[in-house]
């Protein structure tokens, strides 16, 4: 009999709901994309299929996940509408332990007529104790890393103004927003915001992760923990974060947008260098600016903006195992 067995959790029966969110509390890694809450907001978009990893009666770890039919094949993805996923524990896996967990899973999977599993695991400043054993595991079983973007991060306790952390160029940013008169709006209206986040994001022809009513419906779940600032200029919006808090650990910057109209005024810039320092003095570890890479392509502009501010690049990687019967 194997020592571990993996078991589908449903987030829509209520006993599994219960176990999973009573074992989010003491997992080690977790984020808010591993909260069963969280991911309602896709309703019935995915054919989700949630992984339990079980010791007996007991639940030792969750991944969530949804198998995605691409032509004929059938991929297990994890995370599936999110920026995070991967299998969670309450504590670090041994190298045997890891690994019979791995084997049990690809087994389970074959059951399933799963061809591939993808993987981006939580990077590791969501960890108290990280560990990478349990990723080398997985490579030993065949995984391979087919992305490794860098996510801009600012490590909060190396962030002393009196010492100049920040750029000069950051500096003269944050001072010519409050020159230039912009205040800031804490806690904003989610349509507040929204005014500055359509303008950005038709510049760029895109559309943002989430629409306006799942951002609404994410805060009015999470109002401690999905929110979002703007910085106005005679009381218009005219930039704007939006912050995830994946833990007790890492406060995110979700969105960040910009009404180029008013570019000049700095007024993102005065944003950004509050929020961090907010962040700092809510005893959060990192501030985590998101990616500044796609698919392995740097946005320069981009890392300059956010290494200003002193941030340093963490790799998310992503692993895929190509599955055979």
């Amino acid at each position: 009999m194997a020592k571990y067995l993996i078991r589908r959790l449903d987030r829509l029966k209520e006993d599994d709901c219960t176990i999973w969110k009573l074992f989010l509390g003491k997992a080690n890694g977790k984020t808010i994309f591993h909260n069963p809450d969280f991911l309602s907001y896709h309703k019935e978009r995915f054919n989700e299929h949630h992984i339990g990893i079980y010791k007996g009666d007991q639940l030792l770890g969750i991944m969530p996940m949804a198998i995605i039919t691409e032509g004929s094949k059938l991929i297990a993805k994890s995370p599936y509408g999110a920026s995070y996923g991967g299998i969670i524990f309450p504590s670090v896996m041994s190298y045997s332990n890891s690994k019979s967990i791995v084997n049990s899973l690809i087994e389970y999977l074959k059951t399933l007529s799963v061809n591939e599993l993808i993987i981006t695991p939580s990077p590791e400043i969501n960890y108290t104790l990280y560990s990478d054993t349990f990723l080398f595991v997985m490579m030993e079983a065949g995984f391979t890393v087919i992305n490794s973007d860098v996510t801009s991060v600012v490590c909060l306790s190396d962030i002393d103004l009196e010492k100049n952390t920040f750029t000069s160029r950051a500096r003269n940013m944050q001072k010519k927003a409050k020159k230039e008169g912009v205040t800031i709006i804490q806690n904003a209206e989610v349509n507040t915001f929204w005014d500055v986040m359509d303008k950005t994001f038709k510049r760029h022809g895109e559309n943002p992760t989430h629409s306006k009513e799942e951002f609404k419906y994410l805060n009015s779940l999470f109002p401690d923990d999905i929110y979002c600032d703007i910085a106005a200029l005679d009381k218009i919006p005219i930039a704007g974060i939006a912050y995830f808090k994946l833990n007790e650990h890492v406060c995110m910057s979700f969105y960040l947008c910009n009404d180029i109209d008013y570019k000049e005024t700095q007024a993102l810039s005065m944003l950004v260098y509050e929020s961090i320092l907010k962040s700092q003095r809510n005893k959060f570890k990192y501030f985590d600016f998101g990616t500044s890479s796609v698919n392995m392509v740097a946005r320069k502009n981009i890392f300059l903006f956010k290494e200003s501010f002193g941030a340093i690049g963490r790799f998310r990687k992503t692993f895929q195992l190509k599955i055979h019967d």
